[in-house]
C-alpha cells in the first residue's frame, strides 16, 4: 500500500467526499459561525473575538489539528486561518455547546457525521429515547438566574463565558487541574469581565494530596493513566468536593458538571456531604473505562446510593436529579 502525504490525500475526490461527510457537522457550523468571527493575535497566542460577543484567547493548533485543517480546508471557509483551526474547534465544542449543558446539541446529523465534536454533544438529552424524560430532563438543566454551579474540568472556560450571563443572580465555580488551561480560563474571565465566575486551581479528587497529572496538548490532562498517558507530568494539589464547598462557604448548589477525563469516581466518593446536603442536578461524562468497568456503570451505583434518579445516554452520558425527599 502507498502511503500517500496528507495534500495529496485531500485531491483524491473518494478520500475528500468520505471525510467531508464524517465532519459534515463541523463544516456547517464552521460555515455559520466564522462570518461572525473576528481573528488576531498577541503574546500569548491567538484569540477570536465573536460579534457583539466574548473575545476568547486559546491555543495554537497542533500537529493533528493542522492535519484535519488540511483535509478540510477545500470545504472550509477561506476567512480562518490554519492557526486559529484548534480555537475555532473549542469554539463550537466548547462555547456555542458547553459540556456543562447536556440540553444544547448540533441538530440534524448523525452521529457518524460528528467527528470532531465530543461524546457529550453525541450523547445529550435530545438523544435519549423517552419524550416525557427528555422535556424533564431539559427544563431541569436549563440555567437558573440564581443558579450555583460547580464545573469541574472547565478547560478555558469556554463554558463559563457562554453560561455566566445566564446566571446573573447566581454564581459559577470554575475547576480547572492543568496549568496552561487555567492560565487561558483566567485570561478569558478577566478580559470578558465575568466576575460571577470563581476560578479554581486544583484537581478534584477524593482526597487532599498533591498528584501528577498526565498532561498533553490542550485538553487531554487527566490522573487516570488508565485513560490517557501524557507526554509530560506535572504536579497539581488536589481537592475533595466537601472540601471546595466547606472552603468557598457554599451553602447553595444546583448544579455539579463533571469532564475530568476518568477522575469523575473519585469526586464523587470525596462529596457525600455535598451530595446528602445541597442536592445539585449533576451531568458527567461515563464513557471511560476503570478496570474494565464503565464509568457510567460506577457512578451510578454511587448516585443511587445517594438517592439520586440516574439516566444513562447510549454512550454514557450521565445526568442525575436528586429524589425529591419528605
Amino acid at each position: 500500500m502507498i502511503n500517500l502525504p496528507i495534500g495529496l490525500k485531500a485531491l483524491l475526490p473518494g478520500y475528500r467526499a468520505r471525510w467531508r461527510n464524517r465532519y459534515a457537522c463541523m463544516l456547517s457550523e464552521l460555515a455559520h459561525w466564522v462570518p461572525r468571527v473576528t481573528f488576531g493575535e498577541d503574546e500569548t497566542g491567538p484569540w477570536l473575538e465573536i460579534h457583539d460577543g466574548p473575545r476568547i484567547h486559546g491555543f495554537t493548533t497542533e500537529p493533528i489539528n493542522l492535519e484535519m485543517f488540511g483535509l478540510l480546508r477545500r470545504d472550509m471557509p477561506e476567512a480562518l486561518p490554519a492557526s486559529h483551526f484548534r480555537l475555532m474547534k473549542d469554539l463550537l465544542t466548547r462555547y456555542v455547546y458547553p459540556h456543562m449543558r447536556p440540553d444544547l446539541k448540533p441538530e440534524g446529523f448523525a452521529v457518524e457525521q460528528m467527528f470532531g465534536f465530543h461524546g457529550q454533544h453525541k450523547d445529550a438529552i435530545a438523544d435519549l429515547p423517552d419524550p416525557g424524560v427528555r422535556a424533564r430532563l431539559i427544563e431541569a438543566f436549563r440555567p437558573k438566574p440564581d443558579d450555583v454551579i460547580l464545573n469541574c474540568g472547565s478547560f478555558i472556560g469556554l463554558g463559563d463565558l457562554k453560561t455566566a450571563p445566564e446566571v446573573p443572580a447566581g454564581r459559577i465555580y470554575s475547576v480547572e487541574a492543568s496549568a496552561d488551561c487555567f492560565g487561558l480560563l483566567c485570561k478569558n474571565l478577566q478580559t470578558n469581565r465575568a466576575d460571577n465566575v470563581t476560578p479554581i486551581h486544583r484537581a478534584m479528587w477524593n482526597e487532599l494530596t498533591e498528584l501528577q497529572l498526565e498532561s498533553d496538548l490542550a485538553q487531554r490532562n487527566t490522573l487516570i493513566t488508565e485513560v490517557h498517558k501524557g507526554k509530560w507530568m506535572q504536579s497539581v494539589a488536589t481537592i475533595t468536593l466537601d472540601s471546595l464547598v466547606q472552603e468557598h462557604g457554599i451553602e447553595k448548589l444546583d448544579f455539579l458538571s463533571l469532564t475530568l477525563n476518568g477522575a469523575e469516581v473519585e469526586t464523587l466518593e470525596g462529596g457525600s456531604d455535598t451530595l446528602a446536603r445541597l442536592r445539585p442536578r449533576i451531568r458527567l461524562a461515563g464513557w471511560y473505562t476503570r478496570e474494565g468497568r464503565k464509568i457510567w456503570k460506577i457512578t451510578k451505583d454511587q448516585l443511587k446510593v445517594h438517592d439520586y434518579e440516574v439516566f444513562v445516554g447510549k454512550r454514557g452520558n450521565v445526568m442525575a436529579l436528586p429524589r425529591e425527599r419528605n
